[in-house]
Formats: structure tokens, C-alpha cells, sequence
């Protein structure tokens, strides 16, 4: 059974050891919480950005998170029916932890005719996911 992270157990934020934190970030989340989409033919699942933040909000004494760079560039995509080239917009960021140091994530959002904005804040929600996963971040298992 997956339990919610009881607050009440922990120091105050302001107050955490980062042992205590880094046992916040690694608790699964909730069942209700994961989310899944098909990719590529199978199911992935995924925790969304609202839920990180959240844990991050919940589990850190304070942390910050800034865009690093982002480019466009060309990816070779292996899908069927034929391999082809595919623009990709791609972010790297970090995430800084007070007391556990700064990781970066990098995030990738396909180009469409209709992506405008949201290819920045899809990849920037993938980077800060990512980043988040190098300090031990819980991650749903895939589903086949």
C-alpha cells in the first residue's frame, strides 16, 4: 500500500536534514496521481509537473529552477512505417536544492504546426521532471 507523506512526522520546512528530504522525494506518489499516455505503441506512465512541484514545495526547505539554454534541432526518429527526420525543441535547466546541490534535466518537445508556447513549457516541465529524478525523485514503473 502506497501511503501519503505524513508532514506532521517531519521537521518544519526551513529545518529538514537533507537525509530527510531526499526521503520525501523518493516516496511514491499517490496511485491517483500517476498519469498514463501511449507512446510508440506502449503504455508509459508518468507523474505531471503539478505533482512535482508540489512534492518538491512539500519535501524541500527551499529550491529554484531556472532554464539553463534551449535550441531547435533535428532528431532522426526510428518509427515505422519509415526512420525520418523530425525538429525538436530542446531545453536543458537546473534545479537547485538548498543543501543537496544543483542537477540539470533536459527536455524535449517534437515540433508541430500548433506547438507554439507550449513546446517551451513541455520542455521545461520535462527538464525540471528530469533534474528532479537525479535527486531521487519517485518514478511510476512503465506499463507494458
Amino acid at each position: 500500500m502506497i501511503m501519503a507523506i505524513d508532514l506532521n512526522a517531519l521537521p518544519a520546512i526551513g529545518e529538514r536534514s537533507a537525509e530527510q528530504i531526499l526521503e520525501l522525494l523518493g516516496k511514491p506518489f499517490r496511485p491517483e496521481v500517476i498519469r498514463s499516455r501511449r507512446i510508440a505503441g506502449r503504455d508509459v506512465n508518468y507523474v505531471p509537473v503539478a505533482a512535482v512541484i508540489e512534492r518538491l514545495n512539500r519535501a524541500c526547505n527551499s529550491w529554484s529552477f531556472r532554464i539553463v539554454s534551449h535550441e531547435t534541432i533535428t532528431m532522426m526518429l526510428n518509427r515505422r512505417p519509415e526512420p525520418r527526420d523530425v525538429p525538436v525543441f530542446v531545453v536543458t535547466a537546473e534545479l537547485e536544492i538548498a543543501g543537496l546541490g544543483v542537477r540539470q534535466g533536459l527536455g524535449v518537445q517534437a515540433i508541430d504546426d500548433g506547438g507554439g508556447e507550449d513546446l517551451l513549457k513541455g520542455a521545461s516541465s520535462d527538464a525540471l521532471k528530469k533534474a528532479a529524478q537525479l535527486f531521487g525523485l519517485w518514478q511510476p514503473p512503465e506499463t507494458r
